[in-house]
């Protein structure tokens, strides 16, 4: 049963996170706050849904492309969110950029969404129309065998990372408006935690999806980036083919790419 646990457990099982930041490297993407313990939302890698999982009215992947998702209204989406049974609450004091801010409160479509230490600086909040896309790649994450995905942020104030200084340039990255994820943990089913720090191997090819890797861990990873790609849940998707500053997780948002769709 997914059942939230103590930091006495979470230090005990599969989660030990291999380091954020390599030897002799300036730190990629974020990092956890120094001296923070306790997680939010983690659960026991057990393939068994809880009783909120198992009451859920599964979404359709595909379902509701990008373009869908970011034409909803507040109230759409959460109607949304309601109809299929997805478990959140409206945050009392959200960040004042994020139009239909929500906080999970339970897993998602069977998979939990966990920030594996203190939540701070509303992290744990998004937009209700990412966690519309979320929910949608949970299903097919749940097909892969993921019963969790653990993140740095959701929102993040602030402009873009990892673009040059003339794209970045007074753009706020997604992540301000809670329409962004950054993911770099996949607990499987039977306990095995995949970090896209260390087992995403870039494929070469000049379309991410198009590739294949020969690696095991890779070629899981690859197929949980592009099954949400292939059914065009997100419009930017970053892998750590990117740049130095993805090195360490996927980077997936809604809205990001100026009306289009960008891959890699």
């Amino acid at each position: 049963m997914l059942t939230a646990f103590s930091w006495t457990l979470f230090a005990a099982c599969t989660f030990v996170p291999r380091a954020v930041v390599a030897a002799g490297q300036e730190p990629v993407g974020e990092t956890p706050p120094p001296g923070t313990v306790t997680t939010t939302q983690a659960v026991a890698a057990d393939p068994a849904p809880s009783d909120d999982a198992a009451g859920q009215v599964a979404p359709v992947p595909g379902g509701l492309d990008a373009d869908a998702i970011l034409a909803m209204t507040p109230d759409e989406c959460r109607a949304k969110l309601d109809e299929w049974k997805i478990p959140y609450e409206v945050p009392d004091d959200p960040p004042a950029s994020i139009d239909a801010p929500i906080r999970f409160s339970g897993p998602v479509a069977g998979v939990a969404f966990a920030i594996p230490w203190t939540a701070a600086n509303g992290n744990d909040v998004l937009d209700c129309r990412l966690g519309v896309a979320l929910a949608e790649w949970a299903v097919l994450l749940r097909e892969r065998k993921v019963v969790e995905v653990r993140l740095y942020s959701f929102y993040r104030h602030g402009t873009r990372h990892g673009v040059t200084a003339a794209r970045a340039q007074g753009q706020l990255s997604q992540h301000h408006y809670g329409l962004a994820i950054d993911a770099r943990w996949f607990v499987l089913e039977g306990g095995e935690v995949l970090d896209v720090a260390a087992d995403f191997v870039d494929p070469g090819t000049d379309d991410t999806c198009s590739g294949a890797s020969d690696d095991a861990e890779a070629s899981v990873l690859l197929d949980i980036y592009c099954a949400a790609w292939s059914s065009r849940l997100f419009h930017v998707q970053l892998s750590p083919a990117h740049n130095r500053e993805h090195a360490n997780h996927f980077h997936l948002d809604v809205g990001g790419a100026n009306g289009g769709w960008y891959l890699d």
